[in-house]
């Protein structure tokens, strides 16, 4: 009887497992999705407030910095006491946050604001974060699929919002088009995140691991500061610094870019809605195939297919060139998010995988901050952005190489479960 009891016990946590997925796409659709309407609404703020494109780049960069920096202790938290106030608490102070940036009147409002205020919020409910649940919830062979998922959520989340935006934007402005944004975020993702089990041991549980003789990594610690010793820890934060770097500079720059050359705002949407798209595709294809094909293999064909993109809007001056970057960036863009936090997961173990996932992020905002900042700097000095796509795209060759080079089958839990 007992044995029946928790045989159907574990049945119903392994189908939960994908209402654990619901949660984590619906908190990144509405979470990544408006993060990155900030290029919709930019040169409109700028032309509104009177600053230039170097002030609100430089506020941006703070947002993504200390969100970055607070990554390892919300990931901790996470490990500690489990995800679901941390999800709830940071996703209705992120929808108050958004809210509140209708008020924006001075470079220090938005700096308490977007600067200080939404990085807490983006720290606490992150896309590392709900990666970190996903993992946690779903078995190593459905692992990089349940990823996909979960990562094309924020492409999806990218390419309604940022249409959304636009529309009320022409429709209200830009500062009712925050108040609009900021309850709808709250209305939608706090009830989401009060489904997650109040403790990480129901999940674990959940995974099916508990049947099997438990393997442990090569690199498996007690402490989580004792990865920071090994090669394969920063060997994935290299790729992800430049990740950061590109990924922040074309959701932020991208549209300013493309009709700074001359083309029209229709044909910039257009192309950023394709890149949506293609992300969303280049997700569960990426998902899918790392899980037979490793994991960083998938990684560095990701960056050197993003540099690829970089370099044909570079050189290529045609409209068309809007299109095939949409098209190679968006394959690109999600496929690294989720190789990076499952192979963190079977390298080093699920016991401190979200403060881990913390450093990755950490790392990943670093960069993304740096780009974005230096980006604005090197436009109002320079009136171009060439200069900045230059070095995204010279940098991600560099990522291909680090990510190819990592010993995957050495240190992967995968493969010395089988060897």
């Amino acid at each position: 009887m007992a044995h029946a009891e928790q045989e159907q016990q574990e049945q119903s946590q392994s189908s939960y497992r994908w209402v654990i997925l619901a949660v984590a796409f619906v908190m990144v659709f509405m979470m990544v999705g408006t993060r990155s309407t900030l290029g919709v609404f930019l040169k409109t703020i700028v032309r509104d407030l009177g600053w230039d494109r170097g002030t609100i780049s430089m506020v941006i960069a703070v947002n993504i910095w200390l969100s970055g920096l607070l990554q390892p202790f919300t990931g901790y938290v996470m490990d500690r006491y489990g995800a679901k106030w941390l999800f709830a608490t940071s996703t209705a102070l992120f929808g108050c946050g958004v809210g509140l940036m209708s008020l924006t009147n001075t470079v220090g409002y938005l700096l308490g604001i977007y600067g200080i205020v939404l990085a807490l919020a983006t720290a606490g409910a992150s896309i590392a974060l709900t990666n970190t649940l996903v993992v946690q919830w779903f078995p190593a062979h459905r692992r990089g699929f349940a990823l996909g998922i979960n990562n094309a959520g924020s492409a999806l989340g990218q390419l309604a919002l940022v249409y959304v935006s636009a529309l009320l934007l022409q429709a209200s402005g830009w500062r009712q088009s925050h108040i609009y944004l900021g309850v709808a975020i709250v209305v939608l993702t706090v009830p989401m995140a009060l489904l997650v089990p109040r403790r990480l041991q129901i999940a674990r549980r959940s995974s099916g691991a508990q049947a099997q003789p438990r393997v442990s990594a090569p690199l498996e610690t007690q402490r989580w500061s004792d990865a920071l010793h090994s090669a394969p820890l920063w060997q994935i934060n290299a790729g992800y610094f430049v990740c950061g770097m590109t990924i922040s500079l074309y959701y932020t720059h991208l549209i300013p870019f493309v009709t700074d050359r001359g083309f029209s705002v229709e044909a910039a949407a257009s192309a950023f809605g394709l890149l949506s798209i293609c992300s969303a595709i280049g997700a569960m294809l990426s998902g899918t195939a790392s899980d037979y094909l490793g994991r960083k293999n998938i990684m560095a064909l990701a960056y050197l297919v993003r540099a690829g993109a970089f370099f044909v809007l570079l050189l290529w001056r045609h409209e068309l060139a809007l299109y095939v970057f949409a098209i190679l960036g968006g394959l690109s863009w999600l496929a690294t998010p989720t190789s990076v936090m499952a192979l963190t997961g079977e390298v080093y173990g699920m016991r401190h995988l979200a403060t881990l996932g913390g450093v990755s992020l950490l790392v990943h905002q670093l960069g993304g901050g740096a780009s974005v900042w230096l980006a604005g700097w090197l436009y109002d000095t320079t009136g171009s952005y060439d200069i900045s796509f230059t070095l995204a795209a010279v940098a991600l060759l560099g990522a291909a190489l680090v990510s190819y080079v990592i010993a995957e089958r050495r240190y992967s839990v995968r493969h010395v479960a089988t060897a």
